[in-house]
């Protein structure tokens, strides 16, 4: 009887994992798990082609901000450096058996400087370089998400072909030559993208350099 149980308790313990093995689902996610291991991710392509593509819409929103600050500084700013002399003459006079003697007290200079600064606050408000910076930015987002779809896209339709070639391997040259060719363009289209990053990364990856 304890044979029995025992022998119950070990293929309960091997069925999930049997079961494991022949799941489509898992090994649908092993094979996948493959590609990302050889080659770049669909994020790592993403921010490539965005790198090449140089959109970085942080940056006008960095301009954005200093064209508000510009406008905190003087539309115009005049500056005069005057010196004036004034003397403060206090004049003693004291009688003595040699004669009179007559004394200067005291010489005040004067340096004065004089500043005039003008503002115009209505560009705080309405600031026609901060609104052309904002334009550029949502132009820049729009081609980022361009540029992202277009190689969500094409990276896709390449892992589709890769994986379809695994698993029902081409029973010709022509089909084959026909599913590479396919492949081949659609990892041009995404050198294009990247400047070439993307079959390097992928040689890199395989040299392990």
């Amino acid at each position: 009887m304890n044979r029995v149980i025992a022998a119950l308790i070990v293929l309960g313990a091997v069925a999930p994992a049997a079961h494991a093995e022949t799941d489509p689902l898992v090994q649908a996610k092993r094979l996948l798990a493959k590609y990302d291991t050889a080659e770049p991710t669909v994020l790592e392509v993403q921010r490539a082609a965005s790198s090449y593509a140089q959109v970085n819409p942080e940056a006008y929103e960095g301009w954005s901000s200093q064209a508000h600050l510009a406008y905190l500084l003087p539309k115009t700013l005049d500056g005069r450096l005057q010196s004036t002399s004034t003397d403060a003459t206090d004049v003693r006079t004291t009688n003595s058996g040699a004669g009179t003697l007559s004394d200067l007290v005291s010489n005040d200079d004067q340096l004065r400087l004089e500043v005039r600064a003008q503002w115009d606050l209505t560009r705080l408000i309405y600031n026609k370089d901060a609104i052309s910076a904002v334009r550029q930015a949502e132009r820049l987002v729009n081609q980022r998400e361009d540029i992202l779809t277009t190689v969500n896209k094409l990276f896709y339709a390449r892992r589709q072909l890769q994986v379809e070639m695994d698993l029902e391997p081409p029973t010709n040259v022509q089909k084959a030559l026909r599913t590479q060719l396919r492949i081949d363009g659609l990892t041009a289209d995404l050198d294009a993208l990247t400047g070439g990053w993307f079959s390097r990364e992928i040689e890199r990856r395989k040299t392990g350099e």
